[in-house]
C-alpha cells in the first residue's frame, strides 16, 4: 500500500515537474523576444534536466534519488522564477506599448486673488471668459454650464490680450487651460499668487477622435502623401516629446519642452538625436493661421506635435513617445546614476549650493534633470540646454543596453516605466527590437545633431494681438538634419 502512494506521489511530482517546464516554455514563446538559438537551448537543457530528474525519483538507487530531489527543486525554482519573470515582462509589454489612446486637457476656472468671489454659486448670472480653443469651445460650455448656472460665456481669441482684461478688471472670472496657465507663468511674476482657482475640470479625448479641418492653405502644412519617400528598410523614426508639467499624469495635454527625433537604424546599429529648440516658429499641424511655439503644439496633443514636426522636416514620423521630466530622475536613479562630460564647471539653477564641474560629473538622477534642464549658465541658452538634454539621454540609453547589472533590478525597471511615459509604440515593434538585441548584443552608435534659428518677437497663434519671442528657424540646418537623418535611415 505505502509503495502504492509513493509511485502516485512520484508520478503527480514527475507531472508536475513537466507541466510547469511546459508552462514557462510557453511563456517564453509567447513573449517573442528571445532568439530562437536560445529559445532551443533553454528547451534542450529544461529536458534533459527533466528526464534525469524522472528518471532518479523512479530509481531505486538512493544517491541517484537524493540527486533527482535535488534536481527537482532545482528545476522548480528556476520555471517559478522564469514564469514571475515572464508574466511580469508580459504585462509590461502588453501595458507599457502602444498605451497612447487618450489625453486630458485639464482646464481651471480662476478669478483673482482679491476677488470676493469665493464659490462657484457666486458666479452664476456673471462673466466667465475663455480662451478659445481648437475643436473644445462647445465640452468648455457644457462643463461650464454644468456648474454654474446663467453664465455669460464670452470667448477670448488672444491668450494674453484675455489675461490683461481679466488682471485689470474687465473679466469677472477666467477658463484656462492648465498648459497655457503654464505659458502665463512665464511672463507674469508670481502668478500663484495673483489668481485662486475655484474649480478644476477635465476634457477626455480618444486618439482616433482627434480629428482636425485641412488648412485652407496647403502651404501652412504639409501633406503625408507629399512628404520625401525614404528607403526605410528595418530603421524608424521616433518623436520624443519632453513634459515640464507641473501634473503628474502624463497623458495630460501640456507643452512640449523638449522635442527630439529618434532615428533608429536597427541593421547598422544606429541610433541618431535631433534636437528642436522649444521656441522654434512653426505651422502647426492642420493649424490655419499664424505659425506657433513647436512647445505649444503640445497643448493640443502628441499627434499634433508628432505631426507638426514631420511637417517641419517633410518627413514621416513613425511613431511617438512622450515623458514627464520626472521619467529622469526614476530611470537614471534606477540603472545607478550616469556619467556626464561637462564642457564648463558652473553653478546649478535648479539644485542650490551644487556646482558642475569642467568634466565627467557622475549625477543620479535629480542632477541628470537639473543638468538637462540647465540654460541659464550658457551664453547660448536653450542652444545648449538641447546639448545636455542629448548628453543625458545618450548616457542613459546606452547604461541600459550596456549594464547587465540592470537585470538585478528588473522588476523594479519595468514597474516604473510604464508609468512614466505614452507611446503608439506597438509592442511588436519593440519585441523584435529587444530579440534582435539580445541575439548578438552587439553595441549601438550614437550620433546628435539639432537645428537652429534666430530670436524674433513675433504674434503667434495664441497671441495673434500680442508679440512672443520665437525661434526663426534657419532652413539650411533644418534641410541639412534632414539629409542626416535620411543617411542613417538608408544606410546597410
Amino acid at each position: 500500500m505505502i509503495k502504492k502512494v509513493f509511485l502516485i506521489l512520484k508520478s503527480i511530482l514527475s507531472v508536475l515537474i513537466i507541466a510547469i517546464s511546459v508552462y514557462l516554455l510557453y511563456i517564453i514563446q509567447k513573449l517573442a523576444i528571445i532568439p530562437d538559438k536560445y529559445y532551443f537551448l533553454l528547451l534542450g537543457f529544461l529536458t534533459i534536466l527533466n528526464i534525469i530528474t524522472i528518471i532518479g525519483l523512479f530509481s531505486k538507487n538512493k544517491i541517484f534519488k537524493i540527486i533527482s530531489i535535488i534536481l527537482f527543486i532545482l528545476i522548480g525554482t528556476i520555471d517559478i522564477i522564469g514564469i514571475k519573470y515572464g508574466k511580469d515582462t508580459d504585462e509590461f509589454l502588453t501595458n507599457a506599448f502602444d498605451n497612447f489612446q487618450t489625453e486630458t486637457r485639464v482646464f481651471h476656472i480662476v478669478v483673482k486673488s482679491s476677488s470676493d468671489i469665493k464659490s462657484l454659486s457666486d458666479l452664476n448670472n456673471l462673466d466667465i471668459s475663455y480662451y478659445t480653443f481648437y475643436n473644445e469651445d462647445e465640452n468648455i460650455k457644457k462643463a461650464i454650464n454644468e456648474q454654474v448656472s446663467n453664465a455669460n460665456i464670452l470667448p477670448h481669441d488672444d491668450l494674453y490680450d484675455g489675461f490683461i482684461n481679466f488682471l485689470t478688471g474687465h473679466l469677472t472670472a477666467l477658463v484656462i487651460d492648465d498648459g497655457y496657465l503654464e505659458v502665463l507663468s512665464e511672463a507674469y511674476d508670481n502668478l500663484d499668487t495673483r489668481l485662486r482657482i475655484l474649480y478644476t475640470f477635465e476634457i477626455e479625448s480618444k486618439k482616433e477622435e482627434e480629428e482636425t479641418p485641412t488648412p485652407s492653405n496647403p502651404e501652412e502644412s504639409t501633406p503625408s502623401a507629399s512628404r520625401t519617400q525614404i528607403n526605410k528598410g528595418n530603421s524608424f523614426n521616433v518623436y520624443l516629446s519632453g513634459s515640464d508639467s507641473r501634473s503628474q499624469n502624463i497623458a495630460n495635454k501640456t507643452r512640449s519642452d523638449v522635442n527630439m527625433i529618434l532615428t533608429i537604424n536597427p541593421d547598422t546599429k544606429t541610433i541618431l538625436l535631433t534636437s528642436i529648440p522649444r521656441d522654434y516658429y512653426v505651422q502647426i499641424h492642420n493649424q490655419t493661421g499664424l505659425k506657433d511655439k513647436l512647445t505649444h503644439s503640445g497643448i493640443y496633443g502628441l499627434d499634433r506635435s508628432k505631426e507638426t514636426v514631420a511637417d517641419l522636416f517633410n518627413i514621416d514620423m513613425d511613431y511617438a513617445v512622450k515623458v514627464g521630466f520626472s521619467a529622469v530622475v526614476e530611470v537614471v536613479d534606477l540603472v545607478g546614476g550616469v556619467d556626464i562630460n561637462s564642457d564648463k564647471t558652473f553653478n546649478s539653477y535648479h539644485i542650490k549650493g551644487w556646482v558642475v564641474e569642467k568634466g565627467i560629473n557622475h549625477m543620479d538622477g535629480a542632477h541628470a534633470l537639473a543638468y538637462a534642464r540647465e540654460r541659464y549658465a550658457y551664453a547660448s541658452g536653450d542652444r545648449h540646454r538641447i546639448l545636455n538634454q542629448q548628453q543625458v539621454l545618450e548616457a542613459t540609453l546606452k547604461k541600459i543596453m550596456a549594464d547587465k547589472s540592470i537585470l538585478l533590478k528588473y522588476d523594479e525597471l519595468l514597474t516604473s516605466l510604464s508609468k512614466l511615459y505614452i507611446t503608439d509604440i506597438p509592442r511588436e515593434k519593440i519585441a523584435d527590437m529587444i530579440k534582435m538585441q539580445l541575439n548578438n548584443m552587439a553595441s549601438w552608435t550614437f550620433l546628435t545633431q539639432s537645428v537652429d534659428g534666430t530670436g524674433s518677437m513675433q504674434h503667434t497663434h495664441v497671441t495673434p494681438k500680442s508679440n512672443l519671442y520665437v525661434m526663426i528657424p534657419n532652413q539650411s540646418t533644418v534641410n541639412s538634419a534632414k539629409e542626416q537623418i535620411i543617411k542613417v535611415m538608408e544606410a546597410r
